[in-house]
Order: structure tokens, then C-alpha cells, then sequence
């Protein structure tokens, strides 16, 4: 964990390679300030029809840790939005959702 998904609208959809350069550059602001582990990052891009709101959604799945305080996490989302400003040219609507470990079943 962090599982990250990143919906978009048809209009602001990225190419594969300005997508895999914001895929990068997501994971990185979740090594640097999440401390996730690189082979425990998941991130999903998806083309919705968004009926109301923001043209891009970005929800994020974490594992509680004691590291991951509320300041970290709005360092966090502070990044990601300037990230998606930077990239995509919007302001996005995102959400964070941290559970405990004990709360989480998984495989692989």
C-alpha cells in the first residue's frame, strides 16, 4: 500500500508517456513523504464519464502508520495537488484513506 487511483475525464486524459512520467513522479511523492515502499505502490488510471464535480478524482488507499502523521499527509496532498496542476492543468479533488493493518486482508 499506498493504492492510488487517478480518474479522469475523457478531455484531461493523458498520453502513455505523459502518464507514465506523472505514474513516476506520484510514486516518488509517496517514497519521499509516505515512506511506502516502492514494490508496495499500486496506481490505476481510469477514463470516467464524471457526471458532477471535478474533471479528475484521485483517491488513496494507505496502511495506517505512526510515521504517517497529519501533517504528513497534508504534505502529501499538497504535493499531489501541485503535481496535477502542474501535469494535467486542473485542480483536482482528493482524498486520502488511511485503515489499520488489522482491517486490511490482501493477497499478493
Amino acid at each position: 500500500m499506498p493504492s492510488i487511483t487517478v480518474s479522469t475525464s475523457a478531455k484531461y486524459r493523458l498520453d502513455s508517456a505523459a502518464f507514465a512520467e506523472f505514474s513516476t513522479a506520484l510514486a516518488n511523492l509517496a517514497k519521499e513523504i509516505l515512506q511506502a515502499k516502492d514494490n508496495n505502490i499500486h496506481i490505476t488510471y481510469l477514463t470516467a464519464d464524471i457526471g458532477y464535480g471535478t474533471p479528475v478524482y484521485v483517491e488513496a488507499k494507505l496502511r495506517q502508520e505512526i510515521f504517517r502523521s497529519e501533517p504528513v499527509m497534508n504534505e502529501f496532498l499538497h504535493q499531489v495537488d501541485l503535481l496535477i496542476k502542474e501535469r494535467i492543468g486542473v485542480v483536482a479533488r482528493i482524498r486520502c484513506f488511511i485503515y489499520q493493518a488489522n482491517n486490511i486482508f490482501a493477497k499478493n
